[in-house]
């Protein structure tokens, strides 16, 4: 009986962080294809963009990059990019 139970728990604790872990890769890969999409953007307008803003958004991104086992963090890199290339619109 003791081995049917410690079975069960090891099955249950193993779908659970397999859950949780392909939850955390979703969110994950949506800020990084963002991260692309952002950096296509620039690369198509950059002449709206001062040098200095793409520079610094360029730096924010490489940051998102890196943070892809932490979506928070990821998007938190992502925001203050947009927010550098606002602040350095012409």
């Amino acid at each position: 009986m003791r081995k049917i139970t410690a079975l069960f728990l090891f099955i249950s604790f193993t779908v659970f962080f397999a859950v949780s872990a392909t939850a955390d890769v979703g969110v994950t890969d949506r800020c990084q294809e963002e991260v692309r999409e952002l950096e296509d953007k620039m690369r198509d307008n950059k002449d709206d963009y001062t040098i200095e803003a793409r520079s610094k958004s360029q730096a924010k991104l490489a940051a998102a990059k890196t943070n892809r086992a932490n979506p928070a963090k990821c998007r938190e890199n992502l925001r203050d990019a947009r927010q550098e290339l606002r602040d350095g619109k012409n």
